[in-house]
């Protein structure tokens, strides 16, 4: 179990930066410096974050378990990512009224990345013994 926690740990905050790395990227204006690379990227680390260590490792770790369905299984990480973003809009963007929809989609590519980071990782992990 601590074994699992801290591989799924280790994905999340691979998959943090990657998605922060991501994103900030396509927001990333370089000619008029409106929104500077590092300030986006400090944003999204700071958004992501807590999505993937509080709602993604648990979610990961019930699919993992009970998930039967391996073809599906990417589809279950989108729709688990989209709904963690539900509440998250309440605590954190409902002030600002954005679309929930867009909240919902950046939970959902935020899980589809946390999935391909596991995937990549996991022959790794066997590998190495970790």
């Amino acid at each position: 179990m601590i074994k699992e926690i801290a591989r799924k740990s280790v994905i999340a905050l691979l998959a943090t930066v990657l998605l922060s790395a991501l994103f900030a990227y396509t927001g990333f204006t370089p000619e008029g410096d409106l929104f500077p690379f590092s300030k986006l990227f400090q944003m999204f680390l700071v958004l992501s974050a807590p999505a993937y260590f509080l709602g993604g490792i648990p979610v990961s770790m019930l699919l993992d378990r009970f998930w039967q369905w391996p073809s599906l299984e990417i589809l279950a990480y989108a729709a688990f990512g989209a709904l963690i973003m539900i509440p998250y809009y309440f605590f954190a963007f409902a002030a600002t009224g954005g679309p929930i929809g867009v909240v919902m989609l950046f939970g959902a590519s935020a899980a589809i990345i946390f999935y391909f980071v596991k995937t990549l990782l996991h022959k790794l992990f066997r590998k190495y013994g970790f």
